[in-house]
């Protein structure tokens, strides 16, 4: 339950960026653990996860960015050209991958 006492314009407007955000993470990217891409055009550090997907997200309208790998230990973002079938596979739980679907 979010109570607003004192509401103002930035608060109202940051708000809702956070449920925008958390809306693009939730419906354009699911996290899939033990997964890496296998090269990688920009690494950025230190990155949030909802960072990193929106990062990839933007990119991907411009045909960069298909998989963000992301290392939830290092708060490291990995943006690929790489598809699914180029991610490898890794043991390690903290390191995963965001599969995007620009809506094509």
């Amino acid at each position: 339950m979010v109570m607003l006492i004192e509401t103002t314009s930035a608060a109202v407007l940051l708000f809702t960026a956070s449920i925008c955000e958390a809306t693009l993470l939730s419906t354009t990217a699911q996290f899939t653990k033990g997964k890496v891409v296998a090269t990688s055009y920009k690494t950025i550090q230190p990155f949030s996860e909802v960072q990193c997907v929106t990062k990839c997200f933007e990119d991907g309208r411009k045909g960069m960015c298909y998989v963000a790998g992301y290392n939830k230990a290092t708060s490291t973002c990995y943006l690929s050209v790489d598809r699914e079938q180029d991610v490898l596979d890794v043991e390690d739980d903290m390191t995963g991958v965001f599969y995007i679907n620009h809506g094509k």
